[in-house]
């Protein structure tokens, strides 16, 4: 699944009231790097609203694991170790898995047409020309489903068939196999396929081949209607009104699908990375297979459904996911056995953070690492000295540094959601400083100013953005609210 417009793909909420700090830890060794995970994250709910769970293992060993925020702002009820996180595309893993479990049977073939399993496919030139291997790593060229999700008048997609109608009528992006870009529908239709071999329901047939394999009894593809009181609530902080959550769990579909969406703890998910290397899975062979990057991406090198990375030459395996209040991710280090889980149920930047400071944790500082904390450098100066300060020291940085702008534009909207409005718009500003060409940053620069009652301001940004994005419908909405045509 991916994230929406902007930095919040990601999706990729927060009134600091309402954060429940530091809890329900576990501190099973006397690991050093588990007490430096324990200390550093203890601090990141205040700090920057983070919500979730956290699991570091080695081997079968847990070295931490730990629960922070709320479940439901609504009721005040706690994350714990047993709630369920909405996992996005985290879940691809499974469908990846159960398509090599059905290769290595010899039921399909990775470089068969899509047409060998699904005859009646819609779209006859997809049907003949891309093969399983596309579909799983995104290079089929199939779009995604997204624009015909939100449009939708009616009821939601209920099986991997109600799905076609919304993508498998657009025209191949690409030829098959010639460039990479992230599909959903290509998982589904993978979905599609596991039905049509097995002759079983794709939830049901991931149950039996993946889910009860690997010891998972708090997995499933939940539906949304059906209560549970151990499933969190995915959150964002609202930019139209500053100081309250959006829940965004009415935007989730009502199930997850082969493209992803099942919901998991960090607990099930670390049996799941035991289970996969410990072959339980998949053939010693397969296994093989499915854990080796095979495209280079900006994501890292995409496989069958899981990712490989090197940090520090060591390598890191699996999926992150994210949607709308929703980040999450698996790293399996498979030198050392070393697993890291972090499963949000928040806005993105408190991930991001986690992400960065466990690879430091695991693999040693990278370029990559080095680069968000001189970004978080550049926050904290702007925050405390004003936007000038900020482009001082980015102007200062060594050759090579790099600021990573969807963090500061985030953190600027954290500032607004708590009421600070001055030391937002700085950060907002010394994006605009630092990207003079990005209409996305003069466009998060306009926002900012209308819900802080800027508004002269904000038309001025508005304009000169659409001078950038003509015909851009929200810049124009916005606009027309803020400077109204004369009658």
């Amino acid at each position: 699944m991916s994230m929406p417009r902007l930095t919040r793909r990601h999706a990729l909420g927060l009134g600091s009231a309402l954060i429940a700090s530091a809890g329900l830890s576990g501190l099973t060794t006397s690991s050093s790097r588990a007490v430096r995970l324990e200390d550093y994250a203890g601090g990141l709910p205040t700090a920057i609203d983070f919500s979730g769970t956290l699991l570091l293992a080695q081997q079968d060993t847990v070295e931490f694991q730990a629960a922070y925020g709320l479940a439901n702002r609504g009721t005040g009820r706690p994350n714990t170790l047993d709630t369920r996180f909405n996992l996005a595309s985290l879940s691809k893993m499974f469908t990846a898995i159960c398509i090599l479990q059905l290769a290595d049977e010899g039921r399909i073939s990775l470089h068969a047409p899509i047409g060998t399993y699904l005859p009646d496919y819609p779209d006859s030139v997809a049907a003949e020309q891309v093969t399983v291997e596309h579909l799983l790593m995104h290079t089929s060229g199939i779009g995604n489903y997204w624009e015909g999700l939100d449009a939708l008048a009616g009821d939601w997609p209920d099986t991997h068939s109600d799905y076609l109608p919304l993508f498998a009528d657009i025209p191949l992006a690409h030829t098959p196999g010639t460039d990479f870009a992230y599909s959903n529908g290509g998982y589904i239709v993978l979905g599609l396929i596991i039905e049509a071999i097995t002759g079983t329901d794709y939830f049901d047939h991931v149950q039996t081949a993946v889910l009860d394999p690997a010891g998972m009894p708090n997995t499933a593809f939940e539906r949304m209607e059906t209560p549970n009181p151990d499933r969190a609530v995915g959150y964002m902080r609202s930019r139209e009104h500053p100081g309250e959550w959006e829940d965004c769990t009415p935007r989730w579909e009502r199930r997850g699908s082969a493209a992803g969406g099942a919901f998991s703890t960090v607990g099930d998910l670390h049996r799941f990375a035991r289970a996969l290397t410990g072959h339980r899975l998949l053939s010693a062979r397969m296994t093989d297979t499915l854990l080796q990057g095979r495209l280079e991406t900006p994501v890292g090198h995409y496989g069958y459904g899981v990712i490989e990375q090197r940090l520090n030459g060591r390598r890191v395996l699996g999926h992150s996911g994210g949607h709308y209040g929703v980040a999450v991710e698996l790293m399996i280090f498979p030198d050392d056995g070393t697993v890291f889980i972090v499963l949000t149920n928040g806005d993105v930047d408190a991930y991001w953070d986690m992400e960065m400071f466990a690879h430091a944790l695991i693999a040693g500082p990278t370029a990559e690492t080095r680069n968000y904390g001189f970004t978080r450098d550049l926050i904290s100066d702007t925050v405390m000295h004003g936007h000038e300060a900020g482009l001082i020291r980015f102007q200062a940085a060594p050759a090579g540094t790099t600021a990573r702008t969807a963090v500061i534009e985030l953190s600027a909207f954290k500032y607004i959601h708590r009421h600070q409005d001055r030391a937002g718009l700085d950060l907002l500003r010394l994006n605009c400083a630092i990207n003079p060409d990005s209409p996305e940053t003069l466009y998060a620069l306009a926002e900012g100013l209308r819900v802080t009652g800027r508004h002269e301001d904000a038309i001025t940004r508005y304009r000169a953005y659409l001078d950038q994005v003509p015909g851009d419908a929200e810049a124009l909405a916005h606009l027309a609210e803020l400077a109204p045509a004369p009658d």
